[in-house]
């Protein structure tokens, strides 16, 4: 009887949720994410920057993580609207970040992301640039022409 009684012991031992407790389960899904390159103007990766993502009209972090070495953040939103993720690294040069704020469509895809000033006006920062450097070229030939006389 009472090995009969401990036996019984024992099986319910075995399917309790408790002696599981410390167990760790896990899905590997290949479902579609948002993933966010970071990386510094040289084009070095922010390897293990700090990140925050803010869902849509939030104001506490939907999610906080880093970076991998690569530079490369992934989330997945769980609500359609304009969600934001900011990133700071650092350099020798100190504390850099950037804000990126990523348009989820109601199926959870991406819409469209809005890109920094320098990204957008491209062209327009390097013709001022190029004018720059002819006005300064012409500064120079004028200042020089001038000194000779």
């Amino acid at each position: 009887m009472k090995k009969g009684l401990f036996l019984l012991f024992l099986i319910g031992l075995c399917f309790s949720k408790t002696l599981f407790a410390h167990e760790v389960n896990y899905q590997v899904k290949g479902a579609q994410g948002v993933c966010v390159s970071f990386f510094f103007a040289g084009g070095e990766p922010m390897d293990y920057a700090e990140i925050e993502v803010y869902a849509p009209g939030e104001k506490i972090p939907f999610q906080k993580a880093r970076t991998d070495r690569n530079g490369i953040f992934c989330f997945m939103p769980d609500k359609k609207g304009v969600w934001k993720v900011i990133a700071k690294g650092e350099t020798e040069h100190g504390l850099h970040g950037a804000e990126v704020e990523v348009k989820v469509k109601e199926d959870l895809s991406i819409e469209g992301f809005k890109k920094p000033l320098v990204a957008t006006y491209t062209k327009v920062f390097i013709a001022f640039g190029i004018v720059g450097w002819l006005i300064g070229l012409a500064g120079i030939y004028l200042f020089l022409k001038e000194k000779k006389k």
